[in-house]
């Protein structure tokens, strides 16, 4: 008896992007990593960058406080800002750009918790409209 083998199912790649990749993105990508987690949904990478990338910093201090105080765990691996190039227009299935969220470099922690709460919520409707509705062009609004 021949044994089949099945390819692996493809993985969906979903990128944040932001200006600098401090803020807004590296937090809606730990924060969708943790609902997918959360959710027992595997075979998801999830990235982030910037448009105007500070290439090679951490997120902002800021950004660990506000995910705490949301209840997301803090990844062990630190984060590190990458630019956003074309290129990765064809490398993932869904791009969501986070430029319509305030920016909140510099304007404190509240605004930071602002941020995380409202993305919190907003990335949760968009999962469901990936994997539940299988909505082919999901909107985060």
């Amino acid at each position: 008896m021949a044994t089949v083998k099945t390819q692996p199912k493809p993985k969906t790649k979903i990128l944040f992007v932001c200006a600098g990749n401090t803020c807004r993105s590296p937090m809606a990508e730990v924060i969708f990593k943790a609902i997918c987690k959360r959710h027992r949904r595997t075979g998801v990478i999830v990235r982030s960058a910037g448009t105007a990338a500070a290439v090679g910093s951490d997120m902002m201090p800021e950004v660990i406080i506000a995910l705490q105080n949301c209840g997301i765990a803090i990844p062990k691996k630190p984060h590190v800002a990458k630019q956003y190039l074309p290129k990765m227009q064809k490398q993932y299935h869904y791009i969501f750009d986070l430029r319509d969220y305030a920016d909140p470099y510099g304007y404190g922690q509240a605004m930071y918790d602002q941020v995380c709460e409202k993305l919190l919520h907003d990335l949760e409707v968009l999962y469901h409209q990936i994997f539940d509705l299988k909505n082919p062009h999901p909107v985060l609004s």
